[in-house]
């Protein structure tokens, strides 16, 4: 082995993520009521936004194709609330909600935005406007009681949507404040969710700030968004994501009051394919790790006071057709509706994963590193002897790499995606790179662990944006 192999070799990593059954905690994520009640036990979700009169409601099957089991959408005061004051629900987020759940896919509803006839249209400050919107919120609530648990107040009140200027921690606590005790008193089993904010609020205090303040007092979940394709090569991954977040849950978040209990969602995560944003390939990858590495995040804070309890990815659906506008790439389908890389990659990891069995529904997970490559592993317990494997590589720096693999079958099955040449009967060389090379195995009898080993065989050159 020359120096070079031998510096790769040093460095591998093995992040090993060996995903079966356990018993939840009284702070667990099973036992938390923001969390799936069927299904898998964490949210793997799409923003849809169909909210905006513009979008028509398009089918819902190829969602569920992607594993898709929640989505997150808008329903707008000023669309609700008429000129002399009355309330009505626009038809189509009726018709949004009732096609949803006809799919087995929960619906969560932004609850946000300016009204004319309040505080010139801009974020709800004044009492009176502050009322206003504790009206139209309950109104929302009262009509979508039995169909709707999970509500999130407003969307990013740090920044300027909506058309309103950006708001402070104090005056968006003024609005939790009058808000959710009047949710929680309507029904005391929905989920509120608070935050929505921005990934600049999690660094320049504005986050601490109200945190400290004492912003989930009456809430049950704190939502962030956090993109990150702007924080420079090796901090830009879902990989870095994952590094990030379970810091803040595990480290940042408990130092503040009425913490312990409250779950964390990504309310918004992505990666855009625009001319200067990534290419459509990276695209699918960043997509195919994150829902991974969610699953595996899941599982690591679900018996701690904080659980993580999924991610929704942004966005569903192009937004437009210019491909310099980072807004306009961010769907795993197109405008018209086909799909991207990233759509075709989710649904290949629907493919392979292990098939889900009655009772057990949950996942554990376990992580360590050592160096260069990821592996993943994804198993599932339950009554079904035998249920199969995924095993998981990739490389988390973008870079190519070839591995020799050592399976325990000689049957396994590869992602479209995976470029993989057999050796011997089971001994297989593929090549490690942003895209992950998933491949299916047979477990072996209760109680043994999948056998594997990875061995570098050699480093190609950085791939770049691939």
């Amino acid at each position: 082995m020359n120096k070079m192999h031998m510096f790769f070799c040093q460095r591998l990593q093995h992040a090993l993520l060996a995903l079966t059954a356990f018993c939840t905690s009284a702070w667990g994520a099973a036992a938390h009521h923001c969390a799936p009640t069927t299904g898998p036990s964490h949210w793997q979700g799409v923003v849809t936004h169909y909210g905006f009169a513009n979008r028509p409601l398009g089918p819902f099957a190829p969602k569920q194709q992607v594993g898709v089991n929640t989505i997150r959408d808008e329903v707008f005061w000023d669309q609700v609330q008429r000129a002399d004051g009355s309330f009505q629900i626009p038809q189509r987020i009726d018709a949004l909600v009732d096609e949803a759940l006809r799919h087995h896919i929960t619906p969560m509803l932004v609850l946000g935005y300016g009204h004319p006839a309040h505080d010139q249209g801009g974020k709800p400050r004044s009492a009176q406007a502050l009322e206003g919107f504790r009206r139209y919120a309950i109104h929302v609530a009262k009509h979508f009681q039995g169909r709707v648990r999970h509500f999130e107040i407003w969307n990013e009140w740090d920044a300027d949507t909506g058309g309103a200027p950006t708001g402070d921690p104090d005056s968006y606590l003024q609005l939790i404040q009058k808000v959710a005790p009047a949710l929680r008193a309507l029904d005391p089993d929905l989920c509120l969710v608070v935050g929505a904010l921005t990934p600049a609020a999690q660094f320049n205090g504005w986050l601490n700030k109200a945190l400290a303040q004492g912003l989930l007092k009456h809430a049950d979940a704190l939502s962030l968004h956090t993109y990150n394709y702007g924080e420079g090569r090796g901090k830009d991954t879902p990989d870095s994501w994952h590094r990030d977040l379970q810091w803040f849950i595990d480290k940042e978040l408990p130092q503040h009051p009425f913490t312990r209990g409250k779950s964390v969602l990504v309310s918004e995560m992505g990666w855009a394919n625009h001319q200067t944003g990534v290419s459509e390939h990276l695209q699918a990858a960043y997509a195919l790790r994150l829902r991974l590495l969610s699953l595996a995040l899941a599982h690591q804070t679900a018996q701690t006071a904080n659980p993580y309890l999924g991610h929704w990815w942004y966005d569903w659906q192009d937004d437009g057709e210019d491909p310099q506008e980072m807004e306009h790439r961010y769907g795993l389908t197109r405008r018209s509706g086909l799909p991207k890389a990233a759509w075709t990659a989710l649904k290949d990891l629907e493919t392979l994963l292990p098939t889900q069995t009655a009772p057990s529904r949950d996942k554990a997970a376990h992580i360590g590193s050592e160096g260069a490559l990821t592996t993943l592993t994804v198993n599932r317990d339950g009554p079904a002897p035998h249920q199969p494997t995924l095993l998981a590589i990739w490389h988390p720096a973008n870079e190519q790499a070839q591995v020799s693999v050592l399976l325990n079958d000689e049957a396994p099955r590869f992602s479209a995606a995976c470029e993989a040449q057999k050796m011997t009967p089971q001994k297989w060389r593929i090549t490690a790179s942003a895209m992950p090379c998933l491949i299916q195995l047979k477990q072996p009898p209760r109680g043994q662990r999948p056998v594997w080993e990875t061995r570098m065989l050699s480093m190609a050159q950085p791939a770049g944006l691939l």
